[in-house]
């Protein structure tokens, strides 16, 4: 009786056809799961990736944003550019650091060794990344703002790389180049976007400004002119008195003649 009221139960509560469901829904998981791992094995899939990644991080709220288009000053590519306010070129490039950082994960925490060589490898893709970008993106001299951001696509990677790379981290800001994640980069382009708007406070506080001083300079003009005016107005009027004066004296002696 108790085995007949427990399958009836769960016939009720569709148990079976949940666990199902369920089942069929984490196959579906486990394809997906492998498709992205595919396309992050690829370097060029990876780098497809980050840039789509990047775009759609930045298009929304940075509609001046250019994706995949030509630097002029700089000849090249670079993944993503924007104009801040005073003119200057901010770069943002792609990098997708994952086979070693892949590698370091699945290595067992007791090869020590090993782990150890993946790292120093890790850290040297990071550099060599950061020297690339420095070298073919920070040019003040062509235009260039004085530091470019390197987006990493991965706030694993990037959390790995604070955590165990901080110095490295710092060796890059100090290169010119911020390391940013997802989460970072968007803080920092909002940062730039309150900079723009803060610039153009200032030109409309300048336009301002400059819009009185002309005003105030013209009313002075104006003022040196009516003044002068004035001082003709009273000069013809004291003119014209005297003339009236004397030709009301002439008429007298006209008539008494």
């Amino acid at each position: 009786e108790i085995t007949t009221a427990l399958n009836a139960s769960l016939e009720n509560q569709q148990i079976s056809e949940k666990i199902g469901a369920f089942t069929d829904l984490s196959g579906k998981m486990a394809e997906a799961t492998a498709k992205f791992n595919d396309v992050v094995a690829s370097k060029s899939k990876r780098a497809v990736w980050g840039e789509w990644h990047l775009e759609q991080e930045l298009k929304e709220a940075f509609p001046d944003i250019k994706i995949r288009k030509e630097v002029k000053e700089l000849g090249n590519v670079p993944d993503a550019h924007m104009r801040t306010p005073d003119g200057r070129i901010l770069i943002i490039d792609s990098k997708f650091v994952y086979d070693t950082y892949n590698k370091i994960i699945e290595t067992p925490e007791t090869q020590v060794a090993t782990k150890k060589k993946l790292q120093t490898t890790f850290r040297n893709n990071i550099e060599t990344h950061v020297t690339k970008i420095k070298n073919d993106y920070v040019q003040p001299g062509k235009g260039t703002h004085e530091s470019a951001y390197m987006f990493i696509p991965s706030m694993a990677v990037y959390e790995f790389l604070i955590d165990n790379e901080s110095r490295t981290v710092r060796w890059a800001a100090s290169q010119g180049v911020v390391i940013c994640s997802p989460m970072t980069l968007m803080a920092n382009m909002h940062m730039i976007e309150i900079a723009r708007m803060a610039q153009n406070m200032t030109n409309m506080h300048n336009e301002i400004l400059d819009a009185h001083l002309r005003v105030d300079k013209s009313y002075k003009e104006f003022e040196e002119q009516y003044k002068t005016l004035t001082d003709h107005l009273n000069k013809a009027v004291k003119k014209n008195n005297e003339v009236h004066g004397k030709v009301n004296e002439t008429s007298e002696q006209i008539a008494s003649l």
